[in-house]
């Protein structure tokens, strides 16, 4: 049966005319000159608009097309010599990227902490999203009769295409928003990208699209409410339909998620209640759209695949962790690992480390799991990255986590840690993952920095290790520099970091130099025998050269197996100051140059650090020098933006 929409009367002598997406046409059309015109407009615009949606998602297709292609490129250029021009162009093309798009965005507090790049890439969306929001569309104004009202006059305009526009729009954005939070993410498949770089683009598309139903609505109100007559009657009937129901149904539920993922309401409501009612509401608010105009519930359905899909290869990939046969254990069941659980420090700076064996294939260094303590909360689970090296030659893998005590789960793990006093405890845990990861392809090929904040030491440790376990590192300069508040902190990596420094002297980790700033202490604690002395020689050979980054700090020795003082091992103790990133970074290079060859910076830790390293990084991009053949112009940068 035909929908009567527009005021469209069916009889004996009328033709349908079928539109994709929208409501069929009865033609020819029998009412006045005024309403025919604005009928032809209606429909013209709608055509438009689905060429606009269909140009949209081209476009998006083309980029990631693009990227692949990218990806793919500099994957077998890293075969071929530096001369070629395939690798020098590239190679050139990227630095000049990071030259001007790494640094931080202006606008920090509405944006927040992005780089140039993801502003100029939502830009460009938005830019689309307005023009195409306001070309095709009829600016025009028909008065028109009322049936049986003589004395009342119907204002007809171009407005309620323009409204259909918008909402079209934001159901071609709605597949793509929820794409760019996916954790299974196939943007980073194709990409490369890890998934959490997406999730300042998927809140702003979600803006975007709470803006586009927002003017959907009022357009629609206005038109039935106010330009049609007779009132109150055409609009009485007009909120009485089954898909205007919906509609205000889709409306609140946008409104809903909107309000709740604000800063204020997540602090208000805490970050559970939000990630819960997020996911829930939002498959509802895709129901919901359906039902409203389902001639183009294409996009809610890929939407839905999307969701459930993410969801479903969540739960596949943590059921081949954790169901199967697990040596001692009977059975095929679920089996969970069985970690010890260890607290550091004090209730002003308080860390735990948590360590378990558990039955799978290694990861890749830097990658983090999501982990689940069904003891404390089943329906909870957090974003971890070990600290351990995943061992390739075993089917037996160790996980080390470092995890700051804040509040909800993480403060419910110190409080069983430190009930156990000096003992450690043990409590269940379930992963998922891995996901994410930093360059170590690049890493092992490259001049390597790596700088951490406090417990983000976590995520470059086990790439600073493999650079020394799997690849040869010649004459290439590798440095850690690991900011922490107080120097007991370095028992927190305590195996590792006395592991790294035996490599030192064995002469395995050539060209490591460590670098320990400590914040919030001015000489070590009276327990430690220490004495002050001047910074070792930084390394030998092509590496060698003076250290200028600790010139505002005392430097110490001691006796201490963690804070012995050796060659390219230093502690420097600032008394409240932090160091200069910038000066880390600079010097960095200046060893680099030295030894020659590209650059790669992985970092972790507080956003400040994050700020301050991409802005240091750009500036040490030189895209002239790369073309030339000269690969110290190039510096690229790992960010860990979870921490």
């Amino acid at each position: 049966m035909l929908e009567t929409r527009h005021i469209q009367e069916l009889d004996a002598n009328s033709t349908i005319k079928h539109y994709w997406g929208y409501a069929d046409r009865i033609l020819p059309c029998t009412k006045d000159a005024g309403t025919c015109a604005y009928l032809d407009s209606v429909y013209h615009a709608h055509q438009v608009s689905m060429l606009y949606t269909f140009i949209l998602w081209a476009v998006l297709g083309g980029v990631l097309v693009f990227m692949l292609s990218l990806r793919y490129g500099k994957s077998v250029s890293r075969s071929s010599d530096i001369k070629t021009p395939l690798r020098r162009g590239l190679d050139s093309l990227g630095s000049l990227g990071r030259r001007w798009m790494l640094s931080e965005a202006p606008g920090r507090g509405i944006l927040g902490r992005v780089t140039l790049l993801q502003v100029t890439v939502l830009a460009s969306l938005l830019g689309y999203l307005l023009i195409f929001s306001l070309v095709g569309v009829t600016y025009k104004t028909w008065i028109t009769p009322t049936k049986n009202h003589p004395h009342l006059k119907t204002i007809r305009t171009g407005f309620g295409g323009w409204g259909d526009r918008v909402g079209a729009l934001a159901y071609a954005l709605t597949p793509l928003t929820i794409a760019l939070c996916s954790r299974e993410s196939i943007l980073s498949l194709i990409t490369g990208i890890p998934y959490q770089h997406f999730n300042f683009l998927h809140r702003w598309t979600g803006r975007v699209i709470f803006i586009q139903s927002f003017l959907h609505t009022l357009v629609w109100t206005l038109v039935e409410g106010r330009f049609y007559q007779p009132q109150p009657e055409t609009y009485t009937a007009f909120i009485k339909q089954k898909y205007i129901i919906w509609g205000i149904v889709a409306q609140t539920m946008i409104t809903f998620l909107y309000i709740f993922s604000t800063s204020w309401a997540i602090r208000w409501t805490g970050y559970e209640f939000f990630k819960k009612t997020h996911a829930l509401i939002g498959i509802l608010y895709l129901g919901a759209c359906w039902a409203h105009w389902d001639k183009l519930a294409c996009w809610m359905i890929a939407s839905l695949i999307i969701v459930l899909g993410d969801f479903g290869v969540r739960f596949l990939r943590t059921a081949l962790l954790h169901v199967g046969y697990r040596k001692g254990k009977p059975g095929l069941g679920f089996h969970s690992a069985v970690a010890t659980v260890q607290h550091y420090g004090d209730d002003e700076d308080s860390v735990v480390r948590i360590d378990f064996d558990f039955r799978h294939s290694a990861w890749k260094p830097g990658q983090h799991f999501y982990l689940c303590f069904p003891a404390l909360n089943i329906w909870q689970s957090h974003p971890f990255t070990p600290s351990s090296l995943p061992d390739g030659r075993s089917d037996i893998q160790h996980h080390t986590y470092l995890i700051r005590e804040r509040s909800g789960i993480t403060a419910k793990l110190a409080q069983i840690a430190k009930a156990t006093g000096e003992d450690s405890c043990t409590t269940s845990v379930i992963l998922t993952g891995p996901y994410g990861g930093t360059s170590t392809v690049e890493a092992a090929s490259s001049n390597l920095l790596a700088v951490a904040g406090g417990t983000g030491v976590t995520s470059v440790l086990p790439t600073l290790q493999d650079t020394f376990t799997v690849a040869q590192t010649g004459t290439r300069a590798v440095d850690l520099v690991w900011v922490v508040r107080k120097i007991q902190d370095l028992s927190w990596i305590a195996p590792e970091l006395a592991e790294l420094k035996s490599w030192m002297s064995s002469g395995k980790a050539n060209g490591l130099r460590m670098r320990i700033f400590v914040t919030r202490e001015t000489a070590p604690p009276e327990s430690l025998s220490s004495s002050t002395s001047s910074l070792s020689e930084k390394g030998k050979g092509c590496c060698s050269k003076r250290n200028k980054g600790d010139k505002n700090g005392v430097v110490v020795s001691s006796s201490s197996d963690l804070t012995t003082l050796q060659d390219n091992f230093s502690i420097t103790y600032l008394g409240g100051a932090h160091p200069s990133i910038k000066d880390i970074v600079n010097d960095f290079a200046e060893r680099a140059a030295i030894c020659g060859g590209r650059s790669q910076v992985i970092g972790a830790g507080p956003m400040e650090i994050g700020t301050a390293l991409r802005s240091a990084v750009a500036k040490e991009n030189h895209a002239g020098r790369v073309w030339q053949g000269d690969e110290s112009g190039i510096m690229a940068l790992e960010w860990d933006c979870r921490s």
